[in-house]
């Protein structure tokens, strides 16, 4: 019956590895938002172990052998599966020697030591499934390192195999925990040294207590294609630095408020202007047509009596309109008294000029003027006489 139950839990043992392969399979590479990690796909993180050492009895009669005959080898073929920088699993097969002291049990070899005890030896094959954590990526984050301290517990069902004496023909439970040192070498190399405490059930020794072992064992490590994390790049924002010091943005400020208190008077500007009503600009009506002279002279030249016989043709057309006759002069040359005889004599001159082609004197006045004619700043243009309609 308790061999039926021991094969049953190895079964177990060997099965719970290929429930996790489905279950991780179906998972894609994502972010576990709780620890902001990358959770690989099953096929990456994959290393196999080779290692071999020594451990030492420490069994309830072990302590009367002397301390080199409770040393035997120890040696394991593993296999390694991490979930994510922190958590992995190990599944693999050891191989114990156990020597050591004692009065009954398994591996008996009926060798007397000095003390009455008799020498033990026996060996055992142990299948075994451990949990492994990386104390290193989970207190300090993940990176490459040369050293990973990773802590580990796991279970064994140790089978005896070989011995002196009689060997009981049993299937057991053991628990295991230990300290993996794993020193990277490259990127698909490294090599370790695993110090592990094992509690074997007690049938395994046959002296009615828990046999407990302690090994240390030194060991290399393949780390198959796929053995890199992607892990988020959290992006780093470079900090604010001022371009201005307080003065500077103070004054900056107060700039920006004059500014834009400038604005708004303007504003206010342009709104009152668009409310303005329309200056209405009344423009003085063109004169008919204007008569120069020469300087200091109110002489009619050949060229105007031409023009004012045409002049004289369009008033008399227009009987009812009366027209202004208006004497100019400049006053850059000439004195006052002078330049008001001539602009008399200029308005005469044109005066009679028209009586003389036939306009009615009724339709004529005459007057003089000390304003500027021109518009372009030139008193050279206000040597003259103007003819233009009265208002």
């Amino acid at each position: 019956m308790k061999k039926t139950v021991s094969a049953i839990l190895l079964t177990g043992a060997f099965a719970a590895m290929p429930a996790m392969v489905a279950a991780a399979s179906q998972e894609e590479a994502k972010t576990e938002p709780s620890k902001e990690i990358v959770l690989n796909k099953f096929k990456d993180n994959w290393m196999i172990s080779l290692e071999g050492g020594v451990d030492f009895s420490l069994g309830r009669f072990d302590s009367h052998a002397d301390f080199g005959k409770r040393i035997a080898p120890v040696f394991g073929l593993n296999v390694e599966k991490w979930f994510s920088p922190v958590i992995g699993l190990r599944l693999g097969a050891d191989y114990y020697g156990m020597k050591g002291a004692a009065l009954w049990g398994n591996g008996m070899s009926g060798e007397m030591l000095d003390n009455t005890y008799y020498k033990q030896s026996y060996a055992l094959i142990t299948p075994a499934l451990d949990v492994m954590g990386d104390l290193a990526s989970l207190f300090c984050g993940y990176r490459e390192r040369v050293y990973s301290p990773i802590l580990y517990v796991g279970m064994g069902i140790p089978v005896a195999v070989s011995g002196d004496g009689d060997i009981a023909d049993c299937v057991n439970m053991g628990m295991r925990g230990g300290l993996l040192n794993r020193f990277r070498l490259s990127d698909a190399w490294a090599i370790n040294l695993d110090l592990r405490f094992d509690v074997f059930e007690a049938t395994v020794a046959g002296e009615g207590n828990h046999a407990k072992t302690l090994s240390a064992l030194v060991g290399v490590t393949y780390k198959f294609k796929g053995r890199g994390w992607n892990a988020p790049v959290v992006p780093v924002v470079a900090p604010v630095v001022g371009k201005y010091s307080d003065a500077e943005g103070d004054a900056l400020v107060a700039q920006l408020r004059d500014a834009n208190r400038k604005i708004a008077d303007l504003e206010q500007q342009l709104a009152e202007c668009k409310n303005r009503p329309a200056e209405k600009i009344v423009e003085e009506q063109a004169p008919v047509v204007t008569v120069y002279y020469n300087i200091n002279s109110s002489e009619l030249q050949g060229k105007d009596r031409v023009v004012l016989k045409a002049v004289a043709k369009a008033i008399k057309a227009n009987k009812d309109t009366k027209y202004v006759i208006t004497g100019y002069a400049d006053s850059e040359t000439g004195t006052a008294a002078f330049n008001a005889k001539l602009r008399k004599a200029r308005a005469e001159r044109v005066y009679d000029a028209l009586v003389s082609y036939g306009v009615s004197p009724d339709q004529l006045e005459q007057k003089t003027s000390d304003a500027k004619l021109d518009r372009f700043g030139s008193y050279i243009l206000d040597r003259a006489a103007t003819i233009s309609p009265a208002k």
